[in-house]
């Protein structure tokens, strides 16, 4: 997919929003799903197997609104994800760290910590006993 296309200066240097399909030269086999964004090109970090027979296929690349994708080869799916996770270089990380951020001076990192008030339930378990010796006695 390109911004516009001039068929006469296309070579491997035009820029492109998405460059997709299989690449079954030379040693490594997949299927290339790269996005260009922000002017760098984005590499999933999955690999897709192309088949490689005598036959031709068909490969879609379907992108989703809500930034999942989805690769089909011969309208069956392959590979599915969301554009986040898969190409994590793209977007960033989640969450930026807060610099300013600072536990409180009397924080306590112990995992567990014993609380002096705490008592523990009371035992109900003798009523369930009686009603089974009950029901053992009828039968």
């Amino acid at each position: 997919m390109l911004p516009s296309f001039e068929p006469e200066t296309f070579n491997g240097d035009t820029q492109y929003a998405i460059m997709f399909g299989p690449d079954i030269c030379g040693s490594t086999k997949r299927t290339h799903v790269i996005f260009n964004y922000k002017g760098e090109n984005h590499l999933i970090e999955k690999t897709i197997q192309p088949q490689s027979d005598v036959s031709s296929h068909v490969y879609t690349l379907v992108v989703h609104p809500d930034q999942t994708y989805d690769v089909l080869i011969d309208q069956k799916s392959v590979q599915t994800g969301k554009i986040d996770e898969d190409f994590p270089k793209m977007l960033g990380p989640k969450k930026i760290k807060d610099p300013e951020a600072k536990k409180p001076s009397d924080w306590d990192d112990r995992p567990k910590i014993d609380d002096p008030t705490d008592t523990k339930p009371a035992v109900i378990f003798f009523s369930f006993f009686l009603s089974f010796e009950f029901i053992l006695l009828f039968f």
